[in-house]
């Protein structure tokens, strides 16, 4: 199935049981999640909106660490997956179903659009969203959002570093995850994926997928962003460390409204 770019993937609905198997409890979450708690507590922030919130990943990390969480998404599977760690947790987080780019939720000390999740917008999907975070937004509140660096992933071939392959297995079933991705002249990164799944001794279960994410440079960003209201106080690596723009594979951007 392939997935028009501007459209939020179905399979976000479809896979949602299975996406923290593949994503949560990572090394690369853990690190992701400490640098924005970082950067929020350097910006003395109480208040966060996740509109991006997925199953949760930011929300329940920053909760545990004292923040005021609300959590948004589209999608209506990954937002189930959120609602029942929460009561499993007992971690008491509203959870509301909106699109990024319209939803009015009152007014925050920050907000969050976390992995990747902007480059499935297109870039006048993406502005539109900016200009619904400031709206979201008290004045002098933070955005802070990451995104694939088209300037690392056209230089040399880092491309081919996004391939992975996965095996993860979850109570009696077992899960495998192939991906390739290309990237075309406008920054469109496109992503070919096969999953794997198989319950015990059951019958093999393989289904195919294609996605896209907008790309963006970091300089595209700055320009973005100062268009629509927001004044960039800077721009990293994942870890918090210094961007660099031919080693640097996502972006993270903080922004002043």
């Amino acid at each position: 199935m392939t997935e028009r770019h501007g459209k939020i993937p179905e399979w976000y609905n479809k896979d949602s049981k299975n996406y923290d198997a593949f994503n949560e409890n990572t090394d690369n979450s853990r690190t992701t999640n400490s640098t924005i708690e970082k950067i929020l507590k350097q910006h003395k922030v109480k208040t966060v909106l996740d509109l991006t919130c997925g199953t949760g990943s930011q929300v329940f990390w920053l909760a545990k660490h004292g923040y005021q969480m609300t959590g948004s998404d589209i999608s209506p599977g990954m937002l189930n997956v959120a609602k029942r760690k929460a009561k499993k947790e007992k971690i008491n987080v509203p959870f509301l179903l909106g699109d990024m780019r319209t939803i009015k939720v009152g007014t925050f000390d920050a907000a969050l659009t976390i992995f990747n999740a902007v480059g499935h917008l297109t870039k006048a999907g993406f502005e539109k969203t900016m200009r619904n975070v400031c709206a979201n937004l008290h004045d002098g509140g933070i955005y802070v959002f990451d995104i694939f660096n088209r300037s690392y992933l056209t230089h040399d071939n880092n491309i081919t570093k996004l391939s992975i392959e996965w095996i993860r297995i979850v109570g009696d079933i077992k899960l495998r995850e192939i991906q390739h991705s290309i990237i075309d002249y406008k920054g469109l990164l496109v992503s070919y994926t096969t999953n794997y799944e198989q319950k015990s001794s059951g019958k093999l279960k393989a289904s195919k997928s294609v996605g896209t994410l907008q790309t963006y440079t970091a300089k595209e960003l700055q320009e973005m962003l100062v268009r629509n209201g927001f004044k960039v106080l800077g721009q990293y690596a994942m870890d918090g460390s210094k961007f660099l723009e031919k080693e640097t594979e996502r972006i993270l951007t903080v922004a002043k409204k």
